[in-house]
């Protein structure tokens, strides 16, 4: 869950349901109204993030299912969400969390089961389009989960699970990440990413 960039607005993703719940925070009391339950564009929305301009970016890992995974946006107004690119597919598997860059042109998700990153060129308005036709921006670890920008947006790192390891990236002009060595040895269970 997580916040709108102004504040007045709560985002809730639902696995199992296929549903984005909204809640509008009052600005003096500080108290959310709600649930308002969406439908979500694509099946099992699960990681997502908003542009600098208000913009909701939403991973979508479809139950898993091989090479369906696919990411959304759309406006978030008053709680209510209306789709600008419903389910622009990665071609990969298990879509996870997503992180957009400072300047808002760029949003990148993990693909768990895939070992890889998916990149998307993001429009003023919200237009989403794939970086690389075959969805693989990046190769990484096994299994990433985490994913995470500096404060600059300059590189990107990612968790990976399945082998205990963090892959890090450069982020070019053009959105290509490049690789730039990593970590090892983290224990299996380690989960969450931070970076500055």
């Amino acid at each position: 869950m997580s916040f709108d960039p102004g504040g007045g607005t709560l985002v809730v993703t639902e696995k199992n349901t296929n549903l984005i719940d909204t809640y509008e925070v009052n600005a003096d009391t500080g108290l959310a109204s709600g649930p308002n339950p969406q439908a979500s564009a694509g099946a099992t929305p699960f990681g997502f993030a908003f542009d600098p301009r208000g913009h909701l970016i939403v991973s979508e890992a479809f139950g898993g299912a091989a090479d369906a995974s696919a990411v959304s946006s759309y406006g978030l107004e008053d709680g209510i969400i209306d789709p600008i690119s419903p389910s622009v597919a990665t071609t990969e598997t298990a879509a996870c969390w997503i992180v957009v860059t400072k300047n808002g042109r760029f949003a990148y998700t993990t693909n768990t089961d895939s070992g890889s990153i998916s990149g998307y060129r993001v429009g003023h308005d919200g237009a989403l389009s794939l970086l690389d036709a075959d969805g693989e921006t990046a190769l990484t670890g096994t299994g990433p989960l985490d994913v995470a920008l500096t404060t600059s947006s300059r590189l990107l790192y990612s968790l990976n699970s399945g082998d205990g390891t963090i892959s890090g990236f450069r982020v070019g002009a053009d959105g290509s990440l490049s690789p730039i060595g990593g970590a090892s040895g983290l224990p299996g269970a380690a989960t969450g990413l931070a970076a500055r």
